[in-house]
């Protein structure tokens, strides 16, 4: 249960992250951020001594994202954030940050042993990946791109690092090859695992049927 100074850190977090995120349109917006924080929280028991560590490592984890936002130091500009926001992590900052760093799939490449808090948080953030929000959020950030929505010239394309995951023109249905339909090995929680069971066979479905009707089209 988190303290009542605590609470009024986690409100001033997230009408911060709010005003931050209010022209974010890939997907990683700020209603992604609440649903990744309120997930976070369902994960874990609300009596844990390191919810508050891992809320406010869930309310950052896409504030210097690569895709959105990169930084040359995540940390270094972590941490002016914490002091321009004055907000008082009571102590917590370097767990924090160390948290947030280990927070994303980065097409494979990402951490997968992780700190207790960034455990819950990353489960969080991959199941909002996965199930019927992370279908729409592929197609919703694939147009932010302006990447087609189904161009046959371009399947069977994969990145072949993380430059080119990142950077390489391909349909948005060859993100569930490289990513979505891996996600349910990522998750760490026993709540987490059960969720993703669920989630992962919707992606299977959405992707066969995608296919099958993509047919005459390839």
């Amino acid at each position: 249960m988190l303290s009542s100074k605590q609470q009024q850190t986690i409100q001033t977090i997230d009408s911060k992250i709010f005003e931050l995120f209010a022209q974010e349109f890939t997907g990683h917006d700020y209603y992604h951020t609440k649903r990744v924080v309120n997930l976070t929280t369902r994960l874990m028991h609300y009596d844990d001594e390191e919810l508050f560590g891992a809320l406010v490592i869930a309310y950052f984890h896409d504030v210097f994202d690569d895709k959105i936002n990169p930084s040359n130091d995540i940390s270094s500009d972590l941490r002016k954030l914490f002091s321009e926001w004055n907000l008082d992590l009571e102590g917590k900052e370097s767990l924090i940050v160390d948290g947030i760093m280990q927070i994303g799939y980065r097409g494979g490449y990402g951490i997968k042993n992780k700190t207790f808090p960034a455990q819950y948080v990353s489960d969080a953030d991959l199941l909002d990946a996965m199930g019927a929000v992370g279908i729409a959020r592929t197609f919703y950030y694939a147009g932010s791109k302006k990447h087609p929505f189904h161009d046959p010239k371009l399947e069977g394309i994969a990145p072949e690092n993380i430059e080119e995951y990142r950077n390489l023109e391909r349909n948005p249905i060859n993100h569930f090859n490289e990513k979505l339909l891996l996600l349910r090995e990522w998750i760490l929680t026993p709540e987490g695992i059960k969720i993703a069971e669920t989630r992962h066979q919707l992606l299977v479905d959405f992707y066969n049927e995608f296919m099958e009707e993509m047919k005459d089209n390839l």
